[in-house]
């Protein structure tokens, strides 16, 4: 993890290297869906998040999901 954050530097790596990363359920429910992204953002990291799930019931945070954070674009600081 780094430093100043509670996000683990392999999102950090992966966003930085593909443009994405499957973040996972543990970590978006951890920190909260609007956290995760305002922390990323303070980061130079702004995301939107995705959440695939074939649950009929509407969860939060579904157990089957799939957590995907796509990389809006890079913030240079």
């Amino acid at each position: 993890m780094t430093a100043q954050s509670k996000i683990p530097d392999w999102v950090i790596q992966c966003l930085d290297q593909y443009g994405n990363c499957a973040c996972g359920r543990n970590l978006t429910k951890k920190l909260g869906k609007e956290k995760l992204l305002e922390e990323l953002e303070a980061m130079g990291f702004p995301c939107t998040l995705e959440i695939l799930s074939d649950q009929k019931e509407k969860a939060a945070y579904p157990k089957d999901g799939t957590y995907i954070l796509t990389l809006q674009k890079r913030i240079k600081k």
